[in-house]
């Protein structure tokens, strides 16, 4: 594989994981739980447990961004490492 394919390919593989940690620790681990708690909360159906599930998922949303994005940085250098040449 030429270098500048493995360039792209790793730059691409980079960003998607980047991509991916923002919608996961973002959206899905932040946002959605915050946003469903505080609509249970205004329909006054919000319960104890849902309450505590959001809040370890807001707590907990960076270290999964955090995991997200440095698998994708792992397997971006796995690709192309500029310490090979």
């Amino acid at each position: 594989m030429s270098r500048n394919v493995r360039i792209v390919l790793a730059m691409a593989i980079y960003f998607t994981g980047f991509a991916a940690s923002i919608y996961i620790g973002g959206w899905v681990m932040l946002l959605k739980p915050v946003r469903s708690t505080l609509s249970a909360y205004a329909l006054g159906t919000l319960t104890l447990p849902q309450l505590v599930i959001a809040i370890v998922k807001c707590v907990s949303s960076l270290t999964v961004a955090g995991l997200v994005w440095c698998l994708g940085y792992i397997a971006s250098n796995r690709i192309y490492d500029s310490r090979d040449e």
